[in-house]
């Protein structure tokens, strides 16, 4: 890495920073306000629990805002070396433009792979912290733990090691209560329960009946149960696309296409993870013809503003195109990539045009 290169990434990865922590912030207060609804509802939930809850949330938000902070960053840190002349000088020197903006996209590869750990390992299992600390406040009969969730339905206690949908659990237990006796009066065991036709069908059930006298063991291929828990728990409780890693939501989707289940939303959240790092270099190379070209003396506050309108306009267009693509049966792939790449080929085109 030459001096050049070093003094750009700075510049630009300062800038970058800055609109990050500042767009993250500026979320997480807005949250926090929302919040504030809650808050006093019940005795568990106060201010600070929400602040817990709004800080384990922030990488969430970290991942989410970096493509747009990239862009309103990039366009700030070669904005201003443009202004200083700075980049003239380069020119001048013999760094021809396709060499500053491969030195950018550089820069933005080593960002991208940051922020793949950070949605594949960090955000998710943040949220989940998040998700189930602050269900742990409100819900009186739920609770999520390392364990699995843990919900008291009247004289049962059940535990569910993954909640996948509202239609999908995996590794349940269920403790039946005799309270005139005072102790466990059974307890099944099913590796899966699924919905089907209005009632739950578990699979590789096992039950243990506790008398006085001893256990009685039973064991079933499959078992139906029409209330198997209930239902606002369960909407409650449910894991969220966007809150599973790409390994666990490459196992939830292998299931439901072996047992031809619709799992549209999921692979969308699969490809998500791959295409919201790859944004970061196509919102490096967008920023740079508005550097180069017709914005070279555009001030601070116009930068800002193109930045945030493109930033706008692809979260629109990617949000919007998902959601046709769960509707209307587009593949997720394609729904996935599509705001991606013509957002890139638009770049490459202005790119072009740059003397």
């Amino acid at each position: 890495m030459n001096i050049i290169e070093r003094y750009l990434w700075k510049s630009v990865l300062f800038s970058i920073l800055i609109t990050w922590l500042s767009l993250v912030m500026l979320d997480s207060f807005f949250a926090f306000l929302g919040e504030i609804g809650d808050v006093g509802q019940n005795n568990n939930y106060g201010n600070l629990q929400a602040l817990y809850y709004i800080l384990m949330g922030a990488p969430r938000r970290l991942y989410d805002y970096f493509p747009t902070a990239t862009l309103i960053g990039s366009l700030l840190g070669l904005g201003n070396l443009a202004a200083n002349s700075e980049l003239t000088a380069m020119r001048a020197a013999g760094v021809a433009i396709r060499q500053i903006v491969s030195m950018t996209l550089k820069l933005g590869l080593v960002l991208a792979l940051m922020v793949f750990v950070l949605g594949e390992w960090v955000a998710p299992r943040t949220e989940q912290i998040a998700n189930s600390f602050k269900l742990q406040m409100q819900q009186k009969q739920l609770a999520v733990g390392v364990q699995g969730t843990w919900i008291k339905d009247g004289e049962r206690i059940i535990n569910i090691g993954k909640l996948w949908s509202e239609k999908k659990l995996e590794n349940i237990t269920i403790y039946q209560i005799d309270q005139q006796q005072g102790r466990i009066a059974s307890i099944t065991r099913a590796a899966s329960a699924e919905r089907e036709a209005g009632t739950w069908v578990m699979r590789q059930v096992e039950r243990q009946t506790l008398r006085n006298d001893g256990i009685t063991p039973e064991a079933y291929a499959e078992l139906r149960e029409d209330k198997l828990i209930p239902e606002q728990v369960l909407t409650i409780a449910a894991v969220k696309p966007n809150q599973l890693a790409a390994q666990e939501l490459a196992e939830f989707i292998a299931h439901q296409r072996a047992n031809d289940l619709s799992s549209g939303r999921f692979e969308q959240a699969f490809w998500q993870h791959f295409t919201t790092p790859l944004s970061t270099l196509v919102m490096l190379i967008i920023a740079a013809p508005f550097v180069f070209g017709f914005q070279r003396n555009a001030g601070a506050g116009q930068r800002i503003f193109i930045g945030i309108l493109i930033g706008i306009v692809f979260f629109l267009f990617n949000r919007i195109l998902g959601n046709m693509g769960i509707v209307y049966g587009i593949p997720p792939l394609l729904a996935a990539t599509l705001p991606l790449l013509l957002f890139l080929a638009g770049g490459l085109w202005m790119l072009r045009r740059v003397r």
